[in-house]
C-alpha cells in the first residue's frame, strides 16, 4: 500500500508523465494482490510478467504520444553509437535529445552547439549522457524520471546546473565541484527537473 500511496502522489505533482509513478504503482499492486490472495494460486507468477508487459506498453504509448522534437536532420547532433540491449526508445533532434531505457544500459553523446534539453527515462536501467562536446545558447532543461537505475550526466565544468529534481529514497551528486574548480557561467545554465525514486544522479566532468 505504502507503494501505491507514493506511486500516485508523484504521479498526481506530475501528471502521471513520470515513468517512475507508473512502476511503484505497478510493484505495489503486484504485492497487494500476493498477500491478499484474490488470484488464484497458479496465476501468482504471472503477475510480475504482466505487469512487465503493461509498462512496456506504457512506454511505448508514452513514446508515440510525445513527438514534441524536429526530426529533421537529428543525424548532424547526435552520435546514437552508443547504445545497447533491450528497451531503448530514443528520438533526438539537432537539438534535444529523447531517451527511454528499460531494463537496459545506454550510452549517448551530444554534439549539438545549441543544446535545448529534453528528455530522459530510466527505468531498472541506466542512461550516461556525455554534454562535454555540447555547447548551450542561454539556458537548457532537461526532464529527468529515474526509477530504480541511475543516471550520469557529463557536463562541461564552467555550465550552471540547476536542480529541480524531487527525489525519494534517491542521491543527487554533483561532483563536479571536488573535480575542478572552474567559474560557473549563468549564460550557459542547464536545468534539471523530474523526479528520482530509489535511484541516482550523478554530475560529472572530465
Amino acid at each position: 500500500m505504502i507503494l501505491i500511496a507514493i506511486g500516485i502522489f508523484t504521479g498526481y505533482k506530475n501528471r502521471f508523465q513520470n515513468t517512475g509513478s507508473v512502476v511503484l504503482i505497478l510493484i505495489g499492486g503486484f504485492f497487494l494482490l500476493r498477500d491478499m490472495m484474490f488470484l488464484p494460486f497458479h496465476m501468482g507468477p504471472l503477475l510480475l510478467p504482466i505487469g512487465l508487459i503493461i509498462l512496456g506498453l506504457y512506454i511505448i504509448v508514452k513514446k508515440n504520444r510525445n513527438k514534441a522534437f524536429n526530426m529533421e536532420g537529428w543525424e548532424k547532433g547526435f552520435d546514437k553509437s552508443m547504445a545497447d540491449g533491450a528497451g531503448v526508445f530514443g528520438q533526438d533532434s539537432i537539438n534535444y535529445i529523447k531517451v527511454d531505457a528499460f531494463l537496459t544500459g545506454v550510452k549517448r553523446k551530444v554534439m549539438s552547439k545549441d543544446f535545448k534539453g529534453g528528455e530522459i527515462t530510466t527505468v531498472f536501467g541506466g542512461s550516461n549522457i556525455d554534454l562535454m562536446h555540447a555547447d548551450i545558447q542561454g539556458q537548457a532543461v532537461l526532464k529527468v524520471s529515474v526509477a530504480f537505475g541511475g543516471l550520469k550526466l557529463i557536463v562541461p565544468p564552467h555550465w550552471d546546473v540547476q536542480i529541480g529534481v524531487s527525489n525519494l529514497a534517491a542521491g543527487i551528486d554533483d561532483k563536479r565541484y571536488t573535480q575542478h574548480g572552474s567559474v560557473q557561467n549563468i549564460e550557459k545554465r542547464l536545468i534539471l527537473t523530474g523526479s528520482v525514486i530509489f535511484g541516482g544522479i550523478e554530475i560529472s566532468t572530465y
